[in-house]
């Protein structure tokens, strides 16, 4: 091979290492073209920003929401706006080799955008347990990490699992999750808090309608009459529980009932915490002990 040749041949092997990528396709369907192993990653989603932590990926981090509050790491990433409307300016300036956005954006235009752009953006769309571990394995993968994410979904699964089995032959009391109490606002099926009510052994008193998340009114909480009601605090309302105590009519409050898990993000962000979250969920049911009883098993 004459120095000619081999100069052209270790130029094209250059180009082809930096060129190399693969082709996946999102929760929404859509075929995207991502470089393998990216090592620039924006994150537009809080529960995607806790998944690549808990993957040892945080490192990767370029940009984050102002809602990428955990683990407390998250807080060093720089930031590129709210979730809802994250800085176009801010992500394109990050200069990522991928994005990861969420089906449940309310700005669908932003992903059009960056996809005009050239940026490649996956979008992920984990609403139930199922699926979160689901986007669990389907990020190893996208990032070249398929083995530990495995091994972070099986963990999820077999504690799915342990609740499972500990609840099944259990009574199922009825359940009132509520998200918010100003305006009381509730989760309905086809939610991922109703989803763990169910896998906590739990039936989910909100009945469906055109909403996911509908806002009652306090005569339809006395009308439901649930058994357990389920608070957790959030920015404005350090104590949701004291909106139904002013109720002693209510069965919940009888029974001393209303139940607080302390961390919304264990029930409402789609997320390795998910375990805590059940695991509080099942507790507030049927008891504080039930997971200490609660059987390894196999998912």
């Amino acid at each position: 091979m004459t120095q000619r040749l081999l100069t052209f041949f270790l130029v094209f092997l250059l180009w082809a290492g930096t060129a190399v990528s693969a082709t996946w396709t999102d929760a929404v369907g859509r075929t995207v073209q991502v470089p393998e192993r990216p090592q620039r990653i924006v994150s537009l989603v809080p529960s995607l920003t806790e998944i690549l932590f808990a993957l040892d990926l945080g490192d990767r981090l370029v940009g984050a929401t102002q809602f990428c509050t955990y683990p407390p790491a998250a807080a060093q990433v720089p930031r590129i706006g709210n979730y809802m409307q994250p800085s176009l300016e801010a992500i394109v300036a990050s200069n990522p080799d991928l994005v990861f956005a969420s089906a449940d954006m309310a700005a669908p235009a932003l992903v059009a955008q960056l996809v005009k752009m050239g940026i490649a953006t996956f979008v992920v769309a984990p609403r139930d347990l199922d699926s979160t571990v689901a986007t669990i394995r389907t990020i190893g993968i996208v990032m070249g990490e398929a083995a530990t994410a495995d091994q972070l979904a099986r963990e999820m699964e077999e504690a799915f699992c342990r609740i499972g089995k500990a609840t099944e032959n259990r009574a199922r009391p009825r359940v009132l999750l509520a998200i918010m109490v100003n305006p009381l606002t509730v989760a309905g099926p086809n939610t991922l808090g109703h989803n763990l009510i169910e896998a906590a052994g739990g039936s989910n008193v909100v009945p469906a309608g055109p909403g996911r998340y509908p806002t009652w009114s306090m005569e339809a909480v006395l009308a439901a009459d649930p058994d357990v009601i389920i608070v957790s605090p959030n920015p404005g309302e350090a104590n949701p529980a004291a909106h139904f105590t002013a109720w002693p009519q209510l069965r919940a409050v009888r029974a001393n009932r209303v139940i607080t898990i302390p961390d919304p993000d264990w029930v409402y962000r789609p997320g390795p915490r998910l375990v805590l979250g059940i695991e509080a969920m099942a507790g507030a049911l049927h008891g504080a002990d039930l997971t200490k009883k609660a059987d390894a098993c196999a998912p």
